[in-house]
């Protein structure tokens, strides 16, 4: 029997129990787990949105560190390094091409002119612009001159530019120039001819660019090459006074600068700036260019007659410093200067660049230290043996001789290697060391030219029992002959040495030149000398020095060369004389110096020598003779 109640599993439920319209059921499985949740403190429903936020956070982190990294790289750009991108970015589209200032000019003491700029004209090549390397070659050798094959390596190398002929003749460029144009007014009219895209003809010469320029010339060729030196193609200094005088001769150089196209060559009427270079300035040296020529000659004819290896020459006025000539061999021609030359100091004055131990024209100063000091005067004497011997080391004199008794003056006039060292002792050798510092030996004198040597004083306390004995006359110490002809010009100037010197003057220049002087020994001791100097050249070894109707005061030197391991060298010399007109209102002083030459011993060339250059000087300067 069926009951009246119908089950409920399986049938709707009634209205009354069912969730509003529009409410969403919930899973009850779902809904235990969000109560056991709160119940624990937590919530079900955001657990998926803090994830959400850890997720998105972290995209922003590296989005802000990647906008933060890209923003700093642009203000690194854009300003830090704008300046040089700037820069950079001027200079991948402009040319700028040099404008050499013009080279200031040199003058000899009477206004000759020695070194000159003048007008040049650089010929130049933009190489992409070369249409025919082979049929601009053939033209530039008709035109110019020189190999084909210079210019077709030239016209075909790796690059956008090149130069033809840096400082050619304006002339020479006019006629490259010239012809170029007629080619172009040719090719005008010819209706095939082709037309670049600037518009221009293109010929043969197409290409061919010039540049104003300078040229240094020397219009008397070689003569004081070595004083008045070189520059290099780009108009600087490279040696002589032309480089140390290099800042006040070169000026400062301007520039012009264009546009240019992505093939690097310049667009026509693209001028951006032209800068205008500043001329340098003029100098005026103290070099007689005519004394300097023959003082030259002297020395190359005597130097080839006597197989010298080197020599020098120095002529110099005692009153002023000034060096009115100097030169050494081997001579140089700019033109023709070989590695060899080079190497074997041509460039150079070794009158002031090299140092020698100077033997016996160093004695005059070791009795300038005795007068000065007052131990001994002219006509004192003293007993001279044939030797003196320190330890290991005898002192000699060149040539035989019994023991004699001997004055100041003779043991000058015969040059006594003996006689000279008892006098440097009687001086003591920390008051003789005092003296010749004094007397500017180890210093620079300070002559304006680049390369000057110091010579060779040793300090006293590290002198060896004889060397006080050897530096008397003249070995153990170096020299140049600048510094020796420095102090026979104080000889002959009262006792006052001025400091050597070139440059006399700079018209263009509010600055005054001077130079330092200083009394380095009383007139009384300068005249004492003068006299025992005379009497070298009229009774001792300076015979070959002597010029008639004048009376000259000089000294000879005939020293060993030093070897390289230590000790002297057999048989090689090297032989000087220095020395001034005695009694006479010029204080010129020559020192002439030669290396190993034939006759060194005995027939030494460098008294003849000075009697020729200063035979020159007397005429030339109307030097009166004596009586």
């Amino acid at each position: 029997m069926r009951s009246g109640k119908r089950q409920a599993t399986g049938t709707r439920q009634p209205t009354s129990m069912r969730q509003p319209t529009g409410t969403r059921l919930t899973n009850p499985t779902r809904a235990s787990r969000d109560a056991a949740k709160r119940a624990s403190g937590g919530t079900a429903a955001t657990a998926p949105s803090k994830a959400f936020w850890k997720r998105d956070g972290l995209l922003f982190g590296l989005f802000l560190v990647a906008a933060l990294l890209v923003g700093g790289r642009l203000f690194y750009l854009q300003v830090i390094k704008a300046d040089a991108y700037s820069a950079l970015a001027s200079e991948q589209r402009t040319n700028v091409i040099a404008q050499h200032a013009r080279r200031g000019t040199i003058y000899d003491r009477n206004g000759n002119i020695l070194a000159i700029s003048v007008e040049a004209t650089t010929i130049c090549a933009y190489l992409p612009q070369i249409e025919d390397p082979h049929a601009t070659s053939v033209l530039l050798t008709q035109l110019l001159g020189g190999e084909y094959d210079d210019y077709y390596e030239l016209l075909t190398a790796d690059t956008n530019f090149v130069y033809i002929r840096r400082q050619a003749d304006v002339a020479d460029a006019e006629r490259v120039q010239n012809y170029a144009a007629e080619l172009a007014e040719t090719a005008r009219s010819d209706p095939d001819a082709q037309i670049s895209e600037s518009g221009s003809v293109v010929t043969a010469l197409s290409g061919i660019d010039y540049q104003r320029d300078s040229r240094r010339e020397y219009p008397y060729g070689q003569i004081g090459a070595q004083v008045i030196g070189a520059v290099d193609p780009d108009n600087r200094g490279i040696s002589g006074l032309e480089l140390l005088y290099d800042s006040i001769l070169c000026g400062t150089d301007g520039s012009y600068t264009s546009e240019r196209g992505r093939d690097g060559l310049p667009i026509p009427g693209g001028m951006i700036e032209r800068v205008e270079p500043i001329d340098g300035q003029d100098i005026i040296i103290s070099v007689d260019i005519e004394l300097q020529q023959y003082a030259e000659v002297e020395l190359a004819r005597m130097g080839e007659e006597r197989a010298t290896d080197s020599g020098n020459i120095v002529v110099l006025d005692g009153t002023n410093g000034e060096i009115f000539a100097a030169a050494s061999l081997p001579l140089y021609d700019r033109d023709e200067l070989t590695q060899e030359a080079l190497e074997a100091g041509a460039t150079e004055l070794k009158g002031i660049s090299f140092a020698y131990e100077p033997g016996s024209i160093f004695k005059t100063a070791t009795a300038a230290a005795a007068i000065e000091e007052g131990v001994m005067s002219p006509e004192d004497e003293i007993d001279v043996p044939v030797s003196l011997t320190f330890g290991e080391y005898t002192v000699s004199d060149s040539h035989e001789r019994e023991a004699q008794t001997m004055s100041l003056r003779t043991i000058i006039v015969q040059s006594s290697n003996v006689g000279i060292s008892l006098v440097e002792q009687r001086v003591g050798a920390s008051t003789y060391a005092a003296y010749l510092e004094r007397f500017g030996f180890g210093q620079p004198t300070h002559v304006d030219y680049p390369g000057e040597s110091l010579g060779l004083l040793a300090p006293v306390d590290e002198w060896s029992e004889v060397q006080g004995a050897t530096v008397s006359f003249g070995q153990g110490v170096s020299v140049t002959s600048l510094q020796m002809a420095s102090f026979y010009g104080a000889i002959a100037n009262d006792g006052v040495r001025y400091q050597p010197h070139f440059l006399i003057d700079r018209p263009q220049s509010q600055v005054h030149q001077s130079y330092d002087s200083e009394r380095i020994m009383s007139v009384a001791t300068a005249d004492t000398l003068t006299d025992m100097l005379t009497s070298v050249t009229t009774d001792g070894t300076g015979h070959a020095a002597r010029i008639e109707g004048y009376a000259i005061a000089g000294k000879t030197g005939t020293a060993e060369k030093a070897a390289e391991g230590g000790g002297y060298m057999i048989d090689n010399y090297i032989v000087s004389f220095v020395g001034f007109f005695a009694e006479s209102e010029s204080k010129l002083v020559c020192i002439t110096s030669m290396d190993n030459p034939i006759g060194a011993e005995g027939n030494a060339p460098t008294g003849p020598l000075f009697a020729s250059i200063m035979q020159f000087a007397a005429t030339r300067y109307m030097i009166e003779p004596n009586g």
